[in-house]
């Protein structure tokens, strides 16, 4: 038979098949209909985002209270899981008698959960025991001895955090490396830092240091808590936990108490215990750590292309706290959870609307001005050289395992439903600006730590927020899930990535010019819509279980293309192959157990045209 003929008979045969199979229209994906997480309807604990400011002695309707009263201050009862395993055991202080002078009978002390308790000293003698390096030292000397809002700028990375200290003024004046500071040499005094928080008045970024001044203000101290739970820093403690003072020592022009305690405070640091004794220096929470939460929540709702990395160096800095021994993991965790919940209060209060609005277009404008005319903040946020923070996998796990430290965990609670407490959606308001608040509560529920953990089951749900698991994206489809992504608004509204596995009944559907990647091993069942922008499967089961309709967009696969379980069906768009392609190599970029209809055509990643061969289960490419 002639080529010319043969060439023919097989452009008429695909034609054909082509379409017929356009004529077999699929159903379209109906999924289970939306989800939302209901807002707790609670009196005790007190909702935060109410009434946070009762932590400076005044609430939201100018009632004068004890700000020492758990029952007039919120964070002290999102914070009463300690209680259940240390406990001052006063009973009058607990009731109201608590002051700012500091208790002064610990003569009812219990140790509550045992287990826990042992648990919490002997993260603290590990860490401060013989292995601790003299890097490990120094950097938690730095972030002792720096301001919080200082030490959290280094998460923006070696690229914008320059860009913002030189706009915002922020300076230190503790910049020891090794070569030039023992901190493990006890003749080395603590210095005191005379650089700025986070920037300085008449700076470049002014509208988002007036957020910060917001986060950091009056409602975001750990004073009224330390006071209530009164309990032991951990260089006052034995091996066990136990409190057994030993007597006095000389300290400056003072004395200090001596304790029984093997915990090894960084000898440059033991000039910075207090000295005004146990009842004014309480452990629980840690100041530090929730400073520099409530600092990085800051920095990550003006600048949500480096929300996980500068909510991860927050967090070590909290581990830092530990390192030094002037903390152990429940001090830290505390200082976590109460961060959350302040945090979101100030960004969910009507009175700070116009702040943060300020903030986050002061800080997206300026540190864009700081970069080459072809990059933009996005672009810039994943460069990866040189940056501590540049695998997201490993800040999310360093994250998960900082909320727990690994604590012992109570079995009957684990699967616990989780609590997402009101306005806690808030955290999450840029990071996520393509989801409405009932959507981002559903991640926030989807990524949330589970239950039985010291202290989370009595947070209000502030406990079991994982923020940088959530800022992942969902980690299930419990409801249909639409996204429109925007691409003209910018930032995150141009590509984002959700990196779970996502389980679950929901329907996906995708809409809008941005780009959202799917990078997770994916096995929800309600399907898959892909009607505009595009949607990239990067491994071969990200697109899940259930029906694909491809209305329009672009659908972008990888060099494992994509491997369906249920039918899928073309109605327009183009198929996008970002893989190296050899000539003469196919590449199967889809397989489904029925395919229907074509693809107006397919494309590599930088715009090649591809020949296409499909059959009803298949699609093959190739380079032309």
């Amino acid at each position: 038979m002639p080529l010319l003929k043969t060439a023919l008979l097989r452009r008429t045969a695909a034609t054909v098949l082509v379409a017929l199979l356009a004529t077999s229209a699929l159903a379209r994906p109906e999924g289970v209909g939306t989800v939302t997480i209901a807002v707790p309807q609670t009196t005790a604990p007190l909702p935060m985002v109410q009434n946070y400011l009762a932590q400076t002695g005044v609430d939201a309707n100018g009632v004068e209270g004890n700000k020492y009263d758990w029952g007039f201050n919120p964070v002290l009862q999102i914070l009463s899981g300690f209680d259940k395993i240390w406990t001052l055991g006063d009973a009058a202080w607990h009731g109201g008698a608590a002051n700012g002078d500091g208790a002064q009978d610990y003569s009812q002390v219990a140790i509550v959960n045992a287990p826990v308790w042992a648990g919490n000293m002997r993260y603290v003698l590990d860490v401060t025991g013989p292995a601790r390096t003299e890097a490990e030292a120094l950097a938690a000397y730095l972030d002792d001895r720096r301001a919080q809002g200082y030490s959290v700028i280094e998460g923006m990375g070696p690229l914008l955090a320059p860009i913002y200290r030189d706009n915002a003024g922020a300076v230190t004046t503790i910049n020891h490396t090794l070569a030039d500071f023992d901190v493990l040499n006890p003749q080395n005094p603590k210095e005191d830092d005379e650089g700025t928080e986070a920037g300085v008045e008449g700076s470049a970024l002014l509208d988002f240091l007036a957020l910060m001044q917001l986060m950091r203000g009056p409602a975001g101290t750990t004073s009224p808590a330390k006071y209530f739970y009164a309990s032991p820093r951990p260089w006052r403690m034995t091996d066990t936990g136990e409190v057994i003072q030993t007597g006095d020592a000389p300290f400056g022009d003072s004395t200090i108490e001596v304790y029984d305690s093997n915990t090894g405070v960084i000898p440059a640091l033991l000039s910075a215990r207090d000295a005004r004794g146990r009842g004014k220096d309480g452990g629980f929470p840690s100041g530090h750590t929730n400073a520099a939460y409530l600092a990085a929540l800051a920095y990550a709702y003006a600048m949500p292309e480096r929300f996980e990395e500068l909510l991860t160096r927050a967090s070590e800095l909290g581990e830092n706290r530990v390192v030094t021994g002037m903390h152990s993991p429940l001090d830290v965790m505390g200082g976590r959870i109460m961060a959350m919940a302040v945090g979101a209060s100030v960004l969910s209060d009507p009175a700070n609307a116009e702040a943060k609005a300020a903030a986050f277009a002061n800080m997206q404008a300026v540190m864009a001005q700081g970069l080459p005319a072809d990059m933009t903040l996005l672009d810039a946020a994943d460069v990866p050289t040189n940056d501590r923070w540049a695998d997201e996998y490993a800040n999310a796990s360093l994250y998960r395992q900082r909320m727990t430290y690994g604590l012992p965990q109570d079995p009957a609670m684990a699967d616990a439903p989780v609590t997402i407490p009101a306005g806690a959606e808030v955290l999450l308001e840029t990071r996520l600006p393509y989801l409405d608040a009932d959507a981002r509560r559903v991640v926030l529920a989807t990524t949330a730590l589970a239950g039985g953990y010291p202290l989370v089951d009595d947070s209000n749900g502030w406990g079991r927020i994982d923020i940088v698991a959530a800022a992942g994206g969902f980690g299930a489809f419990p409801g249909d899930v639409t996204v429109v992504m925007d691409a003209d608004k910018g930032g995150l509204n141009v590509r984002d990535t959700w990196v779970h596995d996502i389980a679950g009944p929901g329907l996906l559907t995708k809409a809008g010019s941005g780009t959202l990647v799917l990078a997770g091993h994916n096995s929800y069942t309600g399907g898959t819509i892909l009607s505009e922008g595009m949607l990239v499967a990067r491994a071969a089961d990200s697109l899940g279980a259930g029906e694909v309709l491809v209305e329009g967009g672009q659908l972008v696969v990888g060099a494992a293309g994509v491997v369906l379980q249920a039918p899928v069906e073309v109605t327009g768009g183009v198929l996008v192959v970002d893989a190296a392609l050899e000539a003469g190599t196919p590449l199967i970029a889809l397989q489904a157990p029925q395919i229907t209809g074509a693809f107006t055509q397919a494309q590599t990643a930088d715009g090649q045209p591809l020949a296409v061969t499909q059959t009803a289960q298949e699609i093959t490419v190739a380079l032309q």
